[in-house]
């Protein structure tokens, strides 16, 4: 007979302490992996260390890097390169907002989903390339 022990949820103190990868059941370079995916052919994506960060590459001189800024926010932060021809004011998306370096997907959380927050980050590259 065996018998299968699952951490608590609480410690003796009273402290939330969730089982590793319960918490948070998908990664920012996984957001930047599905975005790709939504992107297309031609778009590929990177994972940063420990996935805290991605990167998605497609058919411009600029990258678009995903990761959380000291705020909180999810942040898609690229380099503004003349050959790429991007507009200089993006009509980005509702949800979307300027950011330093790039664009931030507003009150983003992880139980959006990770289908929504790719969708959501696909549109704000669309948008930001003006394609």
């Amino acid at each position: 007979m065996s018998t299968t022990t699952t951490a608590p949820e609480y410690d003796e103190n009273g402290n939330y302490t969730p089982a590793p990868g319960t918490e948070y059941p998908f990664s920012i370079s996984d957001i930047a992996r599905a975005t790709a995916r939504i992107l297309g052919a031609g778009w590929t994506a990177e994972s940063g260390y420990w996935g805290t960060s991605g990167v998605v590459s497609g058919p411009f001189t600029a990258e678009f890097e995903f990761l959380v800024d000291n705020e909180g926010d999810l942040c898609i932060t690229y380099d503004h390169f003349v050959v790429d021809g991007f507009p200089e004011v993006p009509a980005l998306p509702d949800g979307v907002k300027d950011c330093p370096g790039g664009v931030h997907l507003v009150l983003a959380c992880s139980a959006d989903g990770l289908d929504s927050l790719a969708e959501r980050s696909a549109a704000a590259i669309r948008a930001v390339t003006g394609r």
